[in-house]
């Protein structure tokens, strides 16, 4: 691509800045979705292409009119973390300005790209005050705030309809179609609750006992049987790993066999909390094999059994090394 000599100077003048601007914004926004795991973020300094494309759509009168020659994305699992990160953005940087989604008027039946968009300044030492002449807090650039879905449709769609070499209305109506379904699917989640208890219940057995034991377990936090240090990240997670067991040792397992787990849970926490050295899942390991007859079953485990399970449990692990098949996971390997 041909651009003006003119264009190419300013754009090497101001790229030193834009790279400064870029290593500062993206430590402190990279810092920011680390502190939030479930954020992601990308980053782009415009290439001195775009830049030329971008000032030839005749909407920018000069060049500091250009607010996004750099731009970066944060990207949320919904929209309900939105006003955290506009929040977040309007304490860490000077705001320029804010485009929210929604803001400008769009027609019931369009899906064009619309997202929240902040334009900002990096804040100078001088506090809120501006930076004269060209300095790397003289540069406006961009944040947007996509969820993960619209995300997933802007790197599916654009090079596709974008990029191509022709314009063709059946692919822009099908980008459409799809921006479409990525609205309803960010509506969905935010109703997530409400309309989930439209769906008809299932009469699955397995669901019905995850449920019951899911119920229990935080029963058991609620009134303090078990220290909320023992709690897990993902307690779904931990009744899927319960449930495999307890199905193991019997496979005809029902809803109304969870009864005498639970019970023979809290019997032995009459007698002792659970030990700190454990996680929760290994001490219901412990409780539940405790003088189970049908230990065997378990001969397609693979079990995390430490020294500190070994310790508490020795007439437990003393069963389980009787099952030839039976293996524990090996920090050696």
């Amino acid at each position: 691509m041909i651009y003006p000599s003119i264009l190419g100077r300013a754009y090497q003048e101001y790229f030193p800045f834009l790279e400064l601007l870029s290593q500062k914004v993206k430590e402190t926004l990279l810092n920011y979705c680390e502190k939030n795991p479930n954020y992601a973020f990308t980053f782009r300094i415009k290439t001195i292409e775009s830049v030329a494309e971008k000032i030839e759509t005749g909407r920018f009168k000069k060049w500091t009119d250009l607010d996004d020659l750099f731009a970066c994305t944060i990207i949320v699992p919904s929209l309900t973390h939105e006003p955290n990160v506009i929040q977040f953005c309007q304490k860490t940087f000077a705001i320029h300005r804010t485009l929210k989604r929604g803001q400008n008027k769009k027609a019931p039946e369009t899906f064009n790209f619309d997202i929240t968009r902040i334009y900002a300044k990096l804040r100078s030492n001088q506090d809120l005050g501006v930076e004269m002449g060209l300095s790397v807090y003289s540069i406006i650039f961009e944040i947007q705030i996509k969820t993960a879905f619209e995300h997933a449709w802007t790197v599916t769609t654009h090079d596709l309809v974008y990029k191509s070499a022709d314009i063709d209305w059946q692919k822009r109506r099908l980008a459409s179609q799809i921006k479409a379904n990525v609205e309803q699917l960010d509506s969905l989640i935010l109703a997530f609750q409400s309309v989930s208890e439209l769906i008809p219940k299932s009469k699955s057995t397995e669901i019905q006992i995850k449920n019951k034991l899911s119920q229990e377990i935080n029963k058991l936090f609620k009134n303090r049987l078990i220290d909320e240090e023992l709690f897990p990240k993902d307690l779904s997670r931990l009744i899927d790993n319960l449930y495999q067991l307890i199905q193991a040792l019997n496979p005809n397992l029902k809803p109304s066999d969870i009864a005498p787990v639970i019970q023979k849970i809290r019997g032995a926490l009459a007698i002792a909390k659970p030990s700190l050295s454990l996680s929760l899942y290994q001490y219901l390991v412990g409780i539940l094999l405790l003088e189970e007859t049908n230990i065997e079953r378990l001969q397609n485990h693979c079990l995390h059994v430490t020294d500190e399970f070994k310790d508490i449990y020795p007439d437990v692990f003393a069963q389980l090394c009787q099952i030839e098949i039976l293996s524990f996971f090996d920090y050696e390997q």
